[in-house]
């Protein structure tokens, strides 16, 4: 903390000698702002997380630190020196409720600040994007912005053309574990479609475990030979042939959705929908689908109506979008174990800022039962404990399963408690807020309430005395997490604030991340036990290995992410130069010479018929038009790639550098074919007798969504590989000479489209 910078805050607050717009000065009239509109003190330790944001830092800070606070010190000091600030927030009821709640402040600043929720009508939102302080979620930043691209007059785009600053709530969630997760815009063009995906779900009912292979690590479901000679004596087709393949993809998506996709695990069914659980909130995913034929195939499963997903016009991961910023700050709680990736994918440094009273919390160690019922019998034995005590506990399941199942456990023992998951999540604040009263025992899935702080003795902190001296709030959870942050973010919940509290943890050797990884394998035989033990397991190697698992763990999703990224850069490359390009039509900053240069006859035609300046204003929105037709074609072409592009592997090349090529080359012979394209379309011009007799091809309708992309193809791992090369030599440098032959290899693998 700079200490001397803080003084001299609180100094120039004290004395009112701060009317000028330094950051000290801002800084100061924030302060006094926050106390005579507020009734709030700022702490040195929020000023220094202010600061660190202002400069365009990471800071983390423990829950009920006062983060809300620290982002309007850094916003109001942007705004004030001529910038307009995004604070992305982890939820649309985070976006309202901060910006009310500050809002008083910012009025005392003479900052202007206003929110944007899901709901907010796209009418309203232009004028609210140029406030100088917006709150709003990640994805509907991104949701407007990829909008714009389907847009075909400037008066209707609502994103700002010139982007300032970031500051990014929950950090970790929204730059780490969500920052792979590509924003859709889709739209019901004139396309070929295919459908029969519930058809092929009821034919493959007969399909058993000898038919198909699921792959963990990819988690992509491959049918065997038997499965194979099956599918295609059902649908009377060659499964492996190109005309094929589609079918495959329906098949192999109606599989997984049968046999490996979990109701209340993976995925909810509620109001006719199937809604996604995301996997490190235990929330579903508002709006988020399955990629490919699996969302369909999951709806075909439990009977609903095979919804249209229109064609992909437009996409963005939200590590990409978050990247359009000039200047990004984030603030979380846990960001030193993501500290490399936050440096490496958005050049963030962090600042760990001290708590403001000492923590009060003890974190116990990690408890390892046998199995999934010795452990079961320990958690509800400490629940049962606690309530006993009229202690509040908050325990944190892995699924919607395990809550209702260990609710249903305790109620039966007489024990009332309330349940948070992704069935009941509008009620989430409330529960949240709830869960420090005396006696109060909530179940919930994983990090439910974020942003929400738990004071103890409720929300008046009325009975706070009691539930301190009955050992503060008592957080459980019942299983290894897949990243240390969100064990961190589980203990954070308790010990707000200097209060006193408890952490407990729970897991066992058959719990699906240890089975995953096998640790087993990692310990040898005299201490791993060889037969079911009652109690908690003691063996000192044995509680090492099971919590280096969860390093392990980390390790792989970062893995993940990094190689993710090596496919999808290319990508933003090309929707950045696509993106822009269609733009400067539309604003008029760049006018399409395409007619005159390649159709001068047609063009001086139609310039003779139709006048040249309409004409020339109807040829920049054909090319605009096109230019989505282009992109489409181009989205398209790429998942196709991704599927197969592991194949590669097998003639010792590297997919990622195979997949960049082939991407590059598409999109340069695709670009290429515009001009035969618009020639082909003055053709048609030249039909009309009027201008306004020619229709540009536009979407019916468009809508957004989030797919649950995890990059599973490219993880995959063909069978074949193991017989034709050691594992050794897959993804290895090749010799010089063999450099040239990549083009050709993928030429004959794919074949041109």
């Amino acid at each position: 903390m700079d200490n001397k910078a803080i003084a001299k805050i609180r100094a120039l607050a004290e004395s009112g000698d701060c009317s000028g717009n330094t950051a000290e000065e801002i800084f100061a009239r924030c302060y006094n702002a926050a106390q005579k509109t507020l009734g709030i003190t700022p702490f040195d330790e929020q000023i220094a997380a202010a600061i660190s944001l202002s400069d365009g830092r990471l800071v983390q800070m423990q829950t009920g630190e006062g983060k809300t606070l620290c982002a309007v010190f850094a916003a109001c000091r942007e705004a004030l020196n001529g910038g307009n600030v995004h604070i992305l927030t982890f939820n649309d009821y985070l976006a309202r409720r901060d910006c009310e709640w500050m809002k008083p402040i910012y009025d005392e600043m003479g900052v202007s600040v206003g929110y944007i929720t899901e709901k907010t009508e796209r009418a309203e939102r232009k004028e609210l994007y140029k406030k100088q302080v917006l709150y709003i979620t990640a994805k509907e930043a991104g949701f407007d912005y990829l909008r714009d691209f389907v847009c075909f007059d400037t008066e209707e785009m609502v994103f700002p053309e010139r982007l300032n600053m970031a500051v990014v709530d929950e950090a970790d969630s929204i730059l780490i574990d969500e920052a792979r997760i590509p924003l859709v815009i889709a739209g019901d063009m004139t396309v070929k479609e295919d459908g029969g995906t519930a058809e092929v779900y009821k034919k493959i009912a007969g399909f058993t475990d000898s038919d198909f292979e699921y792959d963990e690590e990819s988690r992509n479901v491959y049918l065997t030979d038997e499965g194979a000679d099956k599918a295609e004596e059902i649908f009377g087709q060659d499964m492996y042939s190109e005309a094929g393949a589609p079918l495959l993809a329906k098949v192999c998506a109606c599989l997984k959705a049968r046999h490996i996709l979990k109701e209340d695990k993976d995925y909810i069914v509620k109001d006719g929908r199937i809604l996604l659980i995301d996997e490190f909130t235990g929330r579903t995913a508002e709006g988020r689908v399955f990629p490919g034929e699996l969302q369909t195939a999951a709806e075909a499963k439990h009977g609903l109506k095979i919804t249209s997903r229109g064609r992909i016009m437009g996409n963005i991961a939200l590590q990409y979008f978050a990247r359009l910023y000039p200047k990004i700050a984030g603030m979380t709680g846990t960001a030193e174990s993501a500290a490399e990736e936050f440096s490496k994918l958005y050049a963030l440094d962090i600042d760990v800022i001290p708590t403001h009273l000492p923590c009060q919390r003890e974190d116990k160690p990690l408890e390892l039962y046998y199995d999934g019922e010795e452990k079961r019998r320990a958690i509800i034995a400490a629940i049962s404990e606690a309530a006993a005590a009229q202690r509040p506990v908050l325990v944190g399941t892995e699924s919607i399963d395990e809550s209702e199942s260990i609710a249903g456990e305790l109620r039966g023992k007489g024990i009332e408690c309330s349940v948070l998951n992704a069935k009941n999540d509008t009620e989430e604040a409330g529960i949240i807020a709830r869960a420090g009263e005396k006696g109060a025992v909530t179940i919930s899935t994983n990090m439910a309430g974020r942003g929400v702080d738990i004071k103890l003795g409720g929300e008046d902190c009325r009975e706070k005395d009691f539930v301190t001296s009955a050992g503060g709030l008592l957080v459980l959870a019942t299983s290894m997490r897949e990243s240390s942050r969100i064990t961190k973010q589980l203990r954070g919940r308790a010990g707000r604030q200097g209060d006193v509290g408890e952490s407990r943890f729970f897991a066992a050797l058959d719990d699906e991340i240890m089975k995953r990884l096998d640790l087993k394998s990692l310990v040898s035989g005299r201490h791993y036990p060889a037969e079911k033990t009652s109690g908690r397991l003691e063996d000192k190697t044995l509680l090492k290995e099971a919590e280096r698992i969860q390093r392990i763990s980390e390790g792989n999703t970062c893995d993940e992410r990094a190689n993710l990224m090596k496919y999808t850069m290319i990508g933003e490359k090309h929707r950045e130069l696509t993106f822009r390009r269609r733009k400067t039509l539309l604003d008029g900053s760049y006018n399409s010479e395409m007619w005159q240069q390649n159709a001068t006859e047609e063009y001086e035609r139609a310039a003779e018929k139709f006048g040249a300046k309409p004409l020339q204003a109807l040829q920049n929105r054909v090319l605009a038009a096109l230019l989505n037709e282009f992109w489409c074609d181009y989205l398209d072409y790429t998942a196709y790639l991704r599927e197969g592009i592991h194949l590669t592997q097998i003639a010792g090349r590297n997919p990622a550098e195979e997949y960049n090529i082939a991407c590059e080359e598409y999109y340069d012979s695709a670009a290429a074919a515009i001009p035969d394209r618009m020639a082909e379309k003055l053709k048609e011009v030249l039909k009309c007798s009027d201008l306004s007799e020619y229709k540009i091809a536009v979407p019916a309708r468009t809508y957004t969504y989030l797919l649950n992309d995890m990059g599973e193809e490219f993880k995959a791992r063909p069978i074949l590989l193991s017989v034709f090369s050691d594992e050794s030599e897959v993804g290895t440098e090749q010799p010089e000479k063999e450099q040239g032959e990549k083009k050709g290899f993928f030429r004959s693998l794919f074949g041109k489209k």
